[in-house]
């Protein structure tokens, strides 16, 4: 069974930033929610995403939801979700999908592993005979200890 319950008592029983014994919050302002504006706070905390897996068994939290934003004002808000130069979606700090950033690791390896060949293509000739190893490469000779 759902209890009705308004916003402004919702706010009193469950914000715990909220101090019932001067009504108002705990950093001596006045409460947000019961101006009319909107609290960050109550947003994440309180109220939850809609999807938020620990609510109260009595609340009506779809009424709640409507009531927020009738109250504040914010019946919607759209979010531009970010995407990839591919056209996949981003996560959050991301800034290539999964396979483009695959792609991009690759061709890099590549270019460095081409650079390298290059440069070690064209090896120098070394005065010291023991310094060139059998595939014309320089080799290190330490003596034993």
């Amino acid at each position: 069974m759902q209890v009705k319950v308004k916003l402004s008592g919702f706010v009193k029983d469950n914000c715990a930033n909220f101090d019932r014994h001067y009504q108002t919050c705990i950093d001596d302002a006045p409460c947000k929610v019961l101006e009319g504006r909107r609290c960050g706070y109550f947003e994440r905390c309180v109220l939850g995403p809609p999807d938020y897996r620990f609510r109260l068994p009595d609340c009506d939290y779809g009424k709640l939801f409507a009531q927020y934003a009738e109250q504040t004002g914010t019946e919607s808000q759209t979010v531009e979700q970010r995407l990839c130069a591919c056209g996949a979606p981003l996560r959050l700090r991301q800034r290539f999908c999964d396979d483009c950033t695959r792609k991009r690791r690759l061709k890099a390896k590549r270019e460095y592993q081409r650079e390298t060949r290059t440069v070690n293509a064209g090896t120098e000739s070394f005065s010291d005979p023991q310094q060139v190893g059998e595939n014309g490469r320089k080799s290190i000779f330490l003596a034993g200890g």
